[in-house]
């Protein structure tokens, strides 16, 4: 853990990040967009991950 786009993460979810936020086209849940994210489940939904790494605070701006 270190701190990586202005908030506290692990390397695999600082990877994530700097490859998809910037991406154009939005990612889509077929969920409701409740999906839990965390160290089992991180990788079945790529909407729900990037919108918590919104909500842990990351930043695409630095």
């Amino acid at each position: 853990m270190s701190n990586n786009f202005d908030t506290l993460s692990c390397a695999s979810c600082k990877a994530f990040f700097r490859r998809h936020a910037v991406r154009v086209k939005p990612f889509k849940c077929h969920f409701g967009n409740k999906c839990p994210i965390n160290l089992q489940t991180r990788n079945k939904c790529k909407k729900c991950r990037i919108d918590k790494c919104y909500a842990m605070g990351m930043n695409k701006v630095i």
